[in-house]
């Protein structure tokens, strides 16, 4: 979660020690902002603030940090822009949610969107799936973007989706 103050400012502090916590708790990483973390409602400079928040905390720990890099006008140039500050700043990856949470959106557009996030930077790309992004575009976005690397897959049933991805991408796409 995003922590706010009783006066509705971002509170990187408490967002700093949530990284810390998760380092002293050896977990493996964390994403952030995807969608529970309220990145819908934050500005612009709400962003930047948390992502350098959670990255100089998580300095020389050991959970691996993933920032999203979507904004809430599905703007490329946005999204370009928070991954190359999310790089400079010291991710260990960038990750996505689709242009309009997926749905019902052409292919191409979708596949257009998450390659120009991935040239990028060259940290490994995560492909959050949302809405009616098929397993099909799926292993074309592994095909076709080398950074992709992983997926957090949140379409239909994902107990069916996720052997085929794996078998799909010859066992390469966590």
């Amino acid at each position: 979660e995003t922590p706010f103050t009783p006066d509705d400012k971002l509170n990187t502090d408490a967002l700093a020690a949530e990284v810390k916590w998760l380092n002293k708790g050896r977990v493996a990483g964390m994403i952030w902002p995807a969608w529970a973390s309220g990145w819908a409602t934050m500005s612009d400079a709400e962003r930047i603030e948390g992502t350098e928040a959670i990255l100089a905390a998580g300095k020389g720990g050991k959970s691996a940090i993933v920032i999203e890099v979507q904004n809430n006008a599905w703007d490329i140039p946005t999204a370009v822009r928070y991954a190359k500050h999310a790089a400079a700043h010291g991710a260990d990856a960038i990750g996505a949610i689709p242009l309009n949470n997926g749905w019902n959106r052409p292919d191409q557009e979708i596949l257009d969107y998450y390659k120009a996030i991935a040239a990028a930077t060259d940290l490994p790309l995560i492909v959050q799936s949302r809405g009616t992004v098929s397993v099909d575009l799926m292993v074309q976005l592994f095909q076709q973007i080398p950074t992709m690397k992983a997926t957090k897959d949140e379409v239909g049933n994902i107990m069916e989706r996720a052997p085929q991805l794996i078998e799909r991408t010859g066992n390469k796409l966590a």
